[in-house]
């Protein structure tokens, strides 16, 4: 009769023996050798009253038995007896046992591969010291791979497994098709101890688990507590075939209004989800009027391949209303770059150069000459104008210091036209490409998020640190509108960007006219309308003085101008050539081309209205004020829409309220002494 006895069972064998903790082995990890049994023999199926020399004999007969069979194996129980030997353990099915399940939080369980199989040996210490079986179950209430694979050709699988498996393979798909090809040639069944141990494994290092120690549950709560404070919350989970969570991404009104305003650009930032952080965050941020960080969404990922990539951007996009973006910058990712072909085709990409400049050290660091190789690389990013003179001095670096077989500056130079300035600076990036030394934006949520936060505690920080940024808006919405900054020169140009812009914009502004006393202008071309100059500036390289020179294309009938530093078309920002242009043409007034919209500090923005959970509390009896309102105006187009002439009306009359309306907040904010002439001119509005 079987002896069944599981883990909570007590046994009988003496008040002085201790429980061993319990252990698991696949057949991969039992290996002692075999005494007196050729390793490719047969195993003979257990019985009853075998008698074993030691208990690494029972173990490694009953691991090559599995094997050949085709199942795992686990020790089920053991105890120890005074001596420290192991007197009494059973060798279990690795499929036997019940699936675990957690009322706290649903969203972790999942199918589980245990199977309640009663398949197993149970062994006992003979007073000679050897071990013998005492009882032997041996049908499997599941399918086995009888004789499929021997232990010799797992070894050898499961060592071309760690060799072909690279977790640093940025490509997927090839890390796919070498799978496959050794599932082919080694004739496995999915259960078979090669998948389990080998690739499974593999995928298991790779994802990163969201939703343990309840932080799913935690999350889930705050999407369900942010649903009731936000009727534009926005929130989609993606289950694997387990229905454990795969990914995860949200966003809030604030960030989906915000997006409207300033989602030309966008950094997908992904410094959360290497291995040194807990919560495997990527957020998508933008810069706001003032330059300052913009939240946009959220992303939580457990793998970082193509699929994963797909599935976060396709649901960012529908969040925004199907809106791409115009610009995205991203990191070094292959499966990245991929996903953003399929997800945003339209959408100009960019790696972060000054990520890459970063990583100088790592690959080229081992040189003799690495200072000087670095500084003359990074003269090479960062101040040649033309895809030609890059080109070229790029070339030149490579053969003076032998570089020549360096495959990650070889791949660098293959990719150059998707981080290299002169091939990203005419397209618009509002100051986010780094085209330019020391522009690199720390992540949106440093100082609040580091490598031991865990998701629930960064659930409970999000406000916070949101909250945080909202306010920082706020003191610089403030500033700019009830300050001024002095400018540098006596230029109307420069008045003109004093009033119209924030204080951040202006003095990058207030920056290109100091500088441009240090340009010289000349005619270099000037034929009808059409003139072209070149404009020399003296520039510092390191301790030594340069002359460099810039060509300027000025259109006298358009007013445009169009420099070859192209800072305007990357970063909004008229540069100090073309001003000495416009200065020598004598223009009076900057045409309103040149004056962004996105850089100004005179609009209002809906962001700043919408309601969430941490708004800066200046703005908070100010967002009460818009919800009310928003309310009010959906009970009049519930009564106007019955009817096209009710409808018509009503538009009517909000169009010309709107203008009296801006008008009137205009005088207000100018001056608080006018509260008295505003309500009689309210009063005779609404008596007309």
């Amino acid at each position: 009769m079987e002896d069944h006895c599981d883990s909570l069972s007590p046994l009988d064998i003496g008040a002085d023996r201790c429980e061993e903790e319990l252990r698991r082995h696949s057949a991969m990890e039992c290996r002692p050798e075999i005494h007196n049994s050729d390793e490719y023999d047969v195993v003979p199926t257990p019985q009853d009253g075998m008698v074993f020399s030691s208990e690494d004999e029972v173990r490694s007969y009953y691991t090559k038995y599995a094997n050949q069979e085709g199942f795992g194996i686990m020790t089920r129980t053991s105890k120890k007896v005074g001596n420290g030997k192991v007197g009494y353990f059973i060798l279990a099915c690795s499929r036997e046992g019940n699936r675990r399940t957690s009322k706290k939080n649903p969203i972790r369980n999942c199918p589980s591969r245990k199977q309640k199989c009663e398949a197993r040996i149970s062994v006992y210490l003979c007073k000679d010291g050897a071990y013998g079986i005492k009882s032997v179950t041996l049908n499997h209430n599941h399918e086995l791979s009888p004789g499929q694979v021997k232990s010799r050709n797992n070894v050898d699988i499961n060592m071309r497994l760690k060799r072909t498996l690279d977790p640093n393979d940025q490509d997927e798909e090839k890390v796919k098709k070498s799978f496959r090809s050794l599932v082919v040639e080694a004739k496995v069944h999915e259960n078979l101890a090669v998948y389990e141990n080998g690739f499974g494994n593999y995928i298991q290092k790779e994802k990163r688990l969201i939703g343990k120690d309840g932080d799913g549950y935690a999350l889930y709560k705050y999407f369900m507590w942010m649903q009731e404070q936000d009727s534009n919350f926005f929130y989609v989970i993606d289950f694997d075939d387990c229905f454990c969570m795969r990914s995860v991404f949200w966003a809030d009104a604030r960030s989906r209004a915000a997006y409207k305003s300033f989602g030309d650009v966008v950094k997908f930032d992904t410094t959360y989800l290497s291995n040194q952080y807990k919560v495997p965050l990527a957020s998508f941020v933008g810069v706001n009027h003032h330059g300052q960080s913009i939240l946009f969404g959220i992303g939580l990922l457990s793998s970082q391949d193509t699929q994963s990539f797909v599935w976060l951007f396709q649901s960012w996009l529908v969040c925004m209303s199907g809106i791409p973006p115009k610009g995205i910058i991203t990191d070094q990712c292959k499966p990245m770059q991929n996903a953003i072909g399929v997800v945003f085709p339209s959408t100009r990409h960019s790696w972060c150069s000054s990520d890459i400049m970063k990583k100088l050290p790592q690959n080229i660091g081992g040189y003799a000459e690495y200072k000087s190789i670095s500084y003359h690389l990074q003269n090479a990013v960062y101040d040649t104008f033309t895809t030609n003179e890059f080109e070229m001095v790029w070339k030149k670096i490579m053969e003076e210091y032998g570089l020549e077989d360096n495959k990650w500056l070889k791949d660098l130079f293959l990719e150059r036209h998707i981080w290299v300035p002169a091939f990203v600076r005419y397209s618009f990036w509002a100051g986010m490409s780094t085209t330019q030394r020391g522009e690199s934006k720390h992540a949106f949520f440093d100082g609040f998020l580091n490598g031991q936060t865990t998701l629930k505690q960064f659930v409970d920080k999000y406000d916070i640190a949101l909250q945080a940024k909202a306010e920082r808006e706020f003191e610089a919405d403030f500033r700019s509108v009830c300050s001024s900054l002095a400018c540098a020169t006596k230029s109307p140009f420069e008045r003109q960007f004093q009033s119209a812009y924030t204080h951040a914009k202006f003095l990058e502004v207030r920056k290109e006219f100091v500088g441009k006393a240090d340009c010289n202008v000349c005619v270099a071309h000037d034929e009808g309308s059409i003139c072209r100059y070149n404009v020399i500036e003296d520039v510092m390289m390191g301790d030594k003085p340069k002359e460099a020179m810039f060509e300027v294309t000025f259109d006298r009938v358009n007013c445009d101008v169009k420099c070859m530093c192209n800072m305007f078309d990357c970063r909004g920002i008229l540069c100090r050539h073309s001003l000495a242009i416009l200065s020598h043409e004598r223009v009076k007034d900057i045409p309103c081309k040149y004056i962004l919209d996105r850089w100004r500090k005179d609009l209002k923005r809906r962001h700043t209205y919408a309601k969430t959970s941490y708004a800066a509390k200046q703005l908070q009896p100010q967002m009460q004020r818009f919800d009310l309102l928003c309310k009010q105006f959906d009970s009049v187009a519930e009564v106007a829409s019955e009817f096209e002439e009710t409808s018509s009306f009503v538009k009517n009359c909000i169009c010309d309220l709107k203008e009296k309306l801006e008008a009137w907040t205009t005088r207000l904010r100018n001056s608080s002494e006018v509260a008295v002439p505003i309500s009689c001119a309210i009063e005779s509005y609404m008596n007309d």
